[in-house]
């Protein structure tokens, strides 16, 4: 499936996030809220690192960030990160680099997407 066609945030694994937390939409919205502020910090170390080409920080950072968006219903997100783990497998670091752009953009469109919609929707 073509990344464009994943929706930006997945509401069905949003809320079995908060199934998953026993209905607790408190402590779903404080994971959500968490991610948001985590974002800008999160996509500082994957450009850091890759710029660098620090391999294995990427990975693990890019790694970091692929679950937990995955977790908060960010499938977009997810799936760009996911390209960027198989461009770090296979050294290609020129093409890593110009996948930085893709994933900040769709990471700054899933922050302002998940508070709008989620964080200050109720």
């Amino acid at each position: 499936m073509s990344v464009t066609k994943l929706p930006l945030v997945c509401t069905a694994t949003l809320h079995s996030l908060e199934e998953s937390l026993d209905g607790e939409r408190t402590l779903c919205r404080n994971f959500v809220c968490r991610f948001i502020e985590m974002w800008p910090g999160r996509f500082e170390r994957i450009q850091e690192a890759v710029t660098a080409g620090h391999d294995e920080d990427a990975m693990d950072s890019a790694l970091s960030l692929r679950s937990s968006s995955l977790m908060v219903g960010a499938a977009r997100l997810g799936q760009i990160t996911s390209e960027l783990i198989r461009l770090l497998e296979c050294g290609s670091h020129a093409a890593a680099e110009k996948k930085l752009l893709a994933l900040q953009t769709c990471g700054n469109q899933t922050a302002g997407h998940l508070t709008t919609t989620y964080v200050n929707a109720a």
